[in-house]
């Protein structure tokens, strides 16, 4: 009987570890998710499987648990160290180790498979799994441990994706479905065939309530803590470089497979009255930075593979708002979504990026506005705006009624009577585009130009009359399963901005569509435009001088700051709940064995046995492990619990008279002083390092 017993305990043991893994492992493998390719995955889950195999050992150890959980953390804390340290800022293991969590919150999502980077996941998934091991492989039954490791797991995984690596739930079902079999299996194993089928229902439960509970919307993203680094890149703008693509024909400058849809190289937002300018301040992609004006509410994902031929420079080609691409080192203008890399392109380079796409209809920019706060200042600014240009700008809208019929009327009138011409002279002055627009015949660049100028003249035009505008320099190349981008398909458009729908292309060099609206839509504007020509009105005026600018946001030191002060709450906040969870739960269990009588003394003094590492075998009783103890309270303490579990008097008292008065006490009372004397006794022999964990040990609560 006792070695039937005995193989039946190992073997429950074997199915409630082995459970606890799979369950771990399922959810680091998921948690991968939060970085690009297979490799976190893989590590992750070697990282889980090194964490099981270490925690049996505390079985046959003499150190206390919770001495040994504190050295493998610092253990683990060092080796994430020592691989993290060549890439971060500060060579002080502190700041290193703090720098960590924030490293990947405002990284690329997901995340480059980076040594650095995946330190984090490796980290946080050996502590949950080692945490877990030690629950199930200690003496006692944990059963909720494996669950409550996985929900961390699986909440890590949510927050890292913005709940985009489980869109539909699937990977939540099937580990409800491994909880509630793996409870089922142990639990028939545990108790002799005995099955509690009602167990099961409590994961189901508690996913069905937290699912009814937590908001579908505006949830709570963890990069929003984190101010991103900042980047001060001076990469020149690539429009003056139109006309020389043009005359390079079709020198292949990149291939590509994806949708057929306009690729963007940079949206230039910034003029001077001079030239467009690129932003300068640039920092990761997929971090939280707020865009001067909000994404549309309507919008269309799209995926493309890009391998670099003859394209020099470091602007990256994208499709859209890029929010993901597989380049490690590539930073982003949160405004435009711009992409750049700190060093040039190199010929043979393969990326994939995904972006998207403002896409609203026709019905939506008939009636759409534009913003005339705050948020629109920098795509209105016209420094020294000459009076021609205003004039004319104002004429060509005098009879639109909305900005989509500004926008539209501005489109026209830029399309019409004008050339594009690849030996134009380039530019984008004021003095180029008076020139461009009202320049007489014969004289160079007049009515002519590349898309630089028409591009250009539309913004300009358009800001003047309240509408928001951008330059965009990009690339429409031909239709294909993989497209061959030539120098000749490289080319400017204009976007409009309207509120609630995002940047809206037009394109003044054809009048087509460019994915903003139908033609058929600008047609019927064009046809309720009493007047759609114009002319101007006074001479030429001279451009005004170039003026650098001179307010440039410093936020290296802030984001340093907020980064280290995240990175200490990621790693102090989850120790310190859990040291707070297992007081209250050990508080909580000492109430209830303190309502319970002698019984619960007794139980009280096991837990303490326990502890101390002198646990007393399942099938002995009470008065032998007193005996055993060598202390009298003890002795007594066992004869009150077997009195009360089998013959429990009511009403009885004792009289223990303490010094100086005689009071009067019961069972409870007497039991409860006999405990405390026990608990003095054990403290004399037990180490104190053993000593330093007991209030917040797991172990008693799950000791039957």
């Amino acid at each position: 009987m006792t070695a039937r017993l005995s193989w039946s305990a190992r073997l429950s043991w074997t199915a409630r570890l082995s459970w606890s893994a799979l369950l771990i492992v399922v959810a680091a493998i998921h948690l991968g998710a939060g970085w690009q390719g297979w490799l976190p995955s893989v590590v992750f889950a070697l990282s889980a499987l090194v964490a099981f195999a270490c925690a049996p050992l505390l079985r046959w150890s003499k150190v206390p648990t919770g001495l040994a959980l504190f050295g493998v953390l610092v253990l683990a804390l060092t080796a994430g160290y020592w691989v993290a340290r060549d890439t971060a800022e500060s060579a002080d293991p502190t700041a290193v180790l703090l720098d960590l969590v924030p490293r990947v919150l405002t990284a690329a999502r997901p995340a480059p498979a980076t040594p650095e980077l995946l330190v984090p996941g490796a980290l946080l998934t050996f502590a949950v799994a080692f945490a877990v091991a030690v629950s199930v492989a200690g003496r006692g039954r944990s059963l909720l441990a494996p669950v409550i490791g996985t929900a961390l797991l699986y909440t890590g995984t949510a927050l890292l994706t913005a709940g985009g690596a489980d869109r539909n739930g699937l990977v939540a079902v099937g580990l409800v479905a491994l909880i509630a079999l793996g409870w089922l299996l142990v639990d028939r194993l545990e108790a002799g065939g005995r099955v509690l089928l009602g167990l099961p229902a409590v994961p189901v439960a508690v996913v069905a309530l937290l699912a009814a509970l937590l908001p579908a919307t505006d949830a709570f993203e963890p990069r929003e803590l984190v101010e991103p680094p900042v980047t001060d890149l001076g990469v020149a703008s690539p429009l003056p470089q139109l006309a020389s693509w043009a005359n390079l024909g079709d020198v292949e400058l990149f291939r590509l497979k994806g949708p057929e849809r306009a690729v963007r190289l940079v949206a230039l937002s910034d003029y001077s009255g001079a030239a467009w300018r690129a932003a300068s301040l640039y920092g990761p992609l997929g971090a939280v930075a707020a865009p001067d004006l909000p994404p549309g509410k309507r919008v269309e994902e799209a995926e493309i593979e890009v391998t670099i031929g003859e394209l020099g420079g470091s602007w990256v080609p994208t499709v859209g708002r890029p929010t993901s691409v597989t380049l490690d080192r590539a930073v982003v203008d949160p405004n435009s979504g711009s992409l750049v890399l700190p060093d040039a392109l190199t010929p043979g380079l393969t990326y994939r990026s995904r972006g998207v796409v403002d896409v609203p209809d026709d019905n939506d920019l008939l009636a759409a506005t534009v913003p005339t706060d705050g948020r629109s200042r920098r795509y209105l600014a016209l420094p020294g705006l000459p009076y021609s240009l205003a004039e004319y700008a104002r004429q060509i809208a005098r009879n639109a009624r909305t900005p989509y019929e500004r926008a539209v009327a501005i489109e026209q009138v830029v399309k019409t009577g004008r050339t594009p011409d690849a030996q134009a002279p380039v530019g984008s002055s004021y003095a180029r585009l008076e020139r461009f627009l009202f320049g007489n015949p014969g004289e160079p660049g007049a009515n002519a130009g590349t898309a630089e100028q028409f591009a250009s003249a539309f913004a300009v035009l358009g800001r003047a009359v309240g509408l928001p505008t951008r330059v965009v320099v990009g690339f429409q190349p031909a239709s294909g399963e993989e497209r061959v981008v030539r120098a000749a398909d490289a080319t400017a458009w204009p976007e409009v901005y309207f509120d609630g729908w995002g940047w809206v292309p037009f394109d003044p060099v054809t009048g087509t569509s460019s994915g903003g609206s139908s033609a058929a839509a600008k047609r019927e504007v064009l046809d309720r435009l009493a007047s759609i020509t114009a002319t101007p009105t006074t001479a030429l005026s001279a451009p005004p001088p170039f003026v650098p600018p001179t307010d440039v946001p410093q936020a290296q030191a802030t984001a340093q700051s907020s980064r280290q002060w995240v990175g200490l709450l990621a790693l102090a906040a989850i120790p310190l709940l859990v040291v707070l969870l297992l007081g209250a739960l050990r508080a909580g269990r000492r109430v209830r064995l303190r309502r319970a009588g002698a019984a619960g003394a007794w139980d009280h003094v096991l837990d303490l046995l326990l502890l101390s590492g002198r646990a007393p075998r399942r099938d002995r009783t009470a008065p032998d492990i007193a005996r055993d103890l060598a202390l009298a309270p003890a002795i007594r303490l066992a004869d009150l619990a077997d009195r009360s579990a089998f013959a429990p008097e009511r009403g009885g008292v004792f009289r223990r008279p303490p010094p100086g008065s005689t009071a009067t006490l019961d069972q409870a009372d007497e039991a409860w002083h006999l405990a405390r004397e026990v608990r003095a006794g054990l403290r004399k022999v037990v180490p104190w390092h053993r000593r330093l964990f007991w209030p917040i040990d797991p172990r008693p609560l799950w000791r039957r």
